[in-house]
């Protein structure tokens, strides 16, 4: 079994569709497993919605999947992902809101399980620091946690009575023992680490391992379309500094 491995597509159907056409480059999937925020900040949510739906999926929710849906306030949003929550709440009508309303918040899949912010708090806390990680191993019972939110791929590790992280290497395998980690896929749709290309992962069950790619996908298009949509123009700008 091929899983393909998606973090926070915010709505970027270029970059989203370009991540399926790479993974499938690459050796095909047989599932999605989605880690939250499919929609939010950029201009296609119903289109992504539909293209997430056409493959087998596990999808959990994200803090802007729910905002969009109706089922959390946009109150702690900064002013430019309010604004897009907003704009993306329009877009949707009530059997595709619903959709996004019923995924879960977490998801345990064989030996991992999956969320979008942390184990501790799927919706919000950021796994940035040594102290959130630490925290969020005593929260999970899989040997793995797949967590996105961040933007940024990293591989996490126990390391006595602390953790490392690691950086998550880009096409070599990864191997899973039976060391617990916690693993971040990176974001399809707004990376935030300084490079623009999309970032995912990929998991091989028969070789017991994990990738993680990137993909080059069309920056120009996706920000001609919020600039069409009337989206905020710091949303559109980072697009291409990866930032």
């Amino acid at each position: 079994m091929r899983a393909l491995i998606v973090g926070d597509v915010h709505s970027n159907l270029e970059a989203f569709t370009s991540v399926i056409d790479d993974a499938t480059r690459r050796g095909g999937f047989s599932q999605i497993w989605s880690l939250g925020d499919l929609v939010g900040y950029g201009p296609d949510p119903v289109e992504c919605l539909r293209l997430l739906q056409k493959h087998e999926h596990i999808a959990v929710a994200g803090n802007h999947d729910l905002a969009a849906a109706g089922r959390l306030s946009v109150e702690a949003f900064n002013q430019y992902a309010a604004e897009a929550n907003r704009w993306t709440a329009a877009q949707l009508d009530p059997e595709q809101a619903g959709a996004l309303a019923a995924q879960p918040l977490k998801v345990e899949q064989g030996e991992f399980t999956l969320v979008h912010g942390s184990p501790r708090d799927p919706v919000w806390e950021y796994v940035v620091s040594q102290a959130s990680a630490v925290v969020s191993f005593l929260h999970f019972d899989t040997n793995w946690c797949l967590l996105g939110h961040s933007h940024v791929p990293f591989l996490c590790v126990p390391v006595e009575n602390s953790t490392a992280f690691v950086t998550f290497p880009e096409d070599s395998p990864v191997s899973l023992g039976s060391e617990r980690m916690l693993i971040n896929p990176g974001s399809v749709g707004q990376p935030r680490d300084g490079d623009p290309r999309a970032s995912y992962a990929v998991y091989d069950s028969d070789e017991g391992a994990i990738y993680h790619h990137r993909t080059e996908y069309d920056v120009a298009e996706t920000q001609r379309k919020m600039t069409d949509a009337g989206l905020p123009q710091r949303l559109i700008d980072r697009l291409s500094q990866g930032r």
